[in-house]
């Protein structure tokens, strides 16, 4: 009979420390879930943060078409190649592609405004739209990220 009892308490007590590891397991993976969303929704911030601000000045430029081709310097000051890179180092591929897309046509948009394209003109109008139109496929993409996250 005492040998029942101590089988029964060495029993009760491996399935409670079992019980223990697994809980702990359970919530670290959940806490390292949120982490990674976390993360990825800072550098998805900073990103649309910075190319948003470099559209608006973009929009807001003068005209010199001298500065043609040089969008990627304007870019750059802006933050918006650092924010992409650390893009590179959370998120996926899929998204990384779409983010260079995005910047690839505020690019356009800053070639055509330092062209000296009035804000009326279809050259204007494309490249405002092709910018809005990487963006808004930029940001489902994230979206689809942080739900898989």
């Amino acid at each position: 009979m005492q040998w029942a009892t101590l089988v029964a308490t060495a029993v009760g007590t491996v399935l409670g420390v079992l019980a223990t590891l697994v809980a702990d397991h359970v919530r670290w993976r959940r806490d390292r879930s949120e982490r990674d969303r976390d993360t990825l929704r800072n550098a998805f911030t900073e990103y649309l943060t910075c190319l948003l601000a470099a559209r608006d000045a973009f929009s807001r430029a003068e005209a010199s078409p001298e500065h043609v081709g040089k969008g990627h310097v304007a870019i750059g000051e802006h933050g918006v190649y650092a924010a992409q890179q650390n893009l590179e180092l959370v998120a996926h591929q899929t998204l990384v592609d779409k983010a260079g897309r995005a910047t690839l046509s505020v690019l356009d948009f800053h070639d055509a405004v330092v062209a000296g394209k009035a804000s009326d003109s279809q050259e204007y109008v494309l490249a405002w739209r092709a910018a809005r139109q990487a963006r808004a496929a930029l940001i489902d993409e994230m979206k689809k990220a942080l739900q898989r996250t």
